[in-house]
């Protein structure tokens, strides 16, 4: 039975609180809410791992501070100076530290948006505005409207996403900077989540942002290289705000393990090459099999489809519960995000191939058109 009542996870990848509410083994669920690369980490990194004599020797020393060895692999894959980068627990920490560099003022953030915005903003103690992106556009960001609300509203900071979360939209670069010129024009920084644009890098700021004062960018290094469990990201600002962001993290603000594994990562060309070919073609794919079932699925340019279900289908926590009971699957139900309540979205992280398939029958069994299938 549906329980409409119960709170839903704030983020994909909570497989505990979602085993916990369903009465179910979080060990047998497919997690599609999370947006991790499926290759796994490139091999380097999981050498460095399986280095028992490396790693007992790393545990008895405390971390280098300034992430150097990181600092240096992110200079030499992307020409970016030491001094424009600011090594983070996570893109998450960081956003909460970029927010207290910067001056005081409201942030702008179009929504639909990941949550932590609202949360780092308010925990900043800043006013937020909003501005509504729209479904009928696929939630792409529209550059006119943006720029006049920049030159209405006149805030401290706007928040862009690219590619956009929940949606997958991308916005190019030429648009980007457009933004960014239109926010420099009233004293306003664009902090821009390059959170997934790994997996379309001629659209990346990231270098820009070393160069241009009202311009902030956050990379992580978990998502792509698959290994959440490390808490690592970067930002990129011109050398005197990165000086100002460093200052509001903890003074060892990650460890060696997160540091040597991110380094080790970023030099491998060939595992960034392939992800890329391979989710492309799974992503187009995927897309293509769930239009044929009826769900629209919206444009997408990251490693992840935002899905809305069919009106004649069942409600939206009423399918993501199916999906758990009776297919063992976790999607992203998308009703916390701010816009997406009154209507079905759900977000569906890339898999392998037999699992992407799992998905489809699995929408296909909950199709009121299709007959039902064989579960599991």
């Amino acid at each position: 039975m549906y329980v409409a009542e119960a709170p839903r996870p704030a983020h994909g990848g909570d497989i505990a609180r979602i085993a916990e509410r369903y009465g179910v083994d979080g060990a047998a669920l497919l997690d599609f809410s999370v947006n991790v690369n499926p290759l796994g980490a490139p091999r380097a990194v999981l050498d460095y791992l399986a280095d028992g004599e490396s790693l007992r020797r790393a545990l008895g020393a405390y971390p280098d501070r300034e992430a150097r060895a990181l600092k240096e692999a992110l200079t030499e894959r992307y020409e970016i100076p030491a001094e424009a980068i600011v090594v983070g627990n996570g893109s998450a920490a960081l956003l909460d530290a970029v927010l207290r560099a910067l001056p005081p003022g409201p942030c702008l953030v179009p929504v639909p948006a990941f949550s932590e915005y609202a949360r780092a903003i308010a925990a900043c103690g800043y006013s937020r505005r909003t501005l509504s992106l729209d479904s009928a556009n696929d939630f792409r960001l529209d550059v006119a409207e943006t720029i006049a609300a920049l030159q209405r509203e006149r805030p401290g900071v706007l928040i862009l996403t690219n590619p956009h979360n929940p949606s997958g939209a991308l916005c190019g670069r030429d648009a980007l900077r457009a933004i960014v010129r239109a926010a420099s024009a009233v004293r306003c920084t664009v902090l821009l989540d390059e959170a997934f644009i790994d997996y379309a890098p001629a659209e990346s700021l990231t270098a820009e942002a070393a160069e241009r004062e009202h311009l902030v960018v956050l990379r992580s290094l978990t998502k792509f290289f698959a290994m959440p469990a490390m808490r690592v990201g970067y930002a990129v600002a011109v050398p005197q705000v990165a000086r100002r962001i460093e200052a509001c993290l903890p003074s060892w603000p990650v460890g060696t393990f997160a540091i040597e594994a991110g380094a080790r990562a970023l030099r491998d060309r060939k595992f960034e090459e392939r992800s890329i070919a391979q989710n492309d073609e799974s992503r187009d794919a995927l897309a293509c099999r769930l239009r044929e079932l009826g769900l629209r699925v919206f444009p997408s340019a990251a490693n992840f489809l935002l899905c809305e279900i069919p009106a004649s289908w069942e409600a939206r926590g009423a399918i993501c519960e199916l999906l758990v009971r009776s297919w063992g699957i976790v999607v992203r139900d998308c009703g916390d995000y701010e816009g997406c309540a009154e209507r079905s979205f759900v977000r569906v992280g890339m898999k392998d191939r037999t699992s992407n398939e799992r998905l489809v029958r699995a929408f296909r069994s909950l199709s009121p058109l299709s007959p039902r299938e064989e579960q599991r």
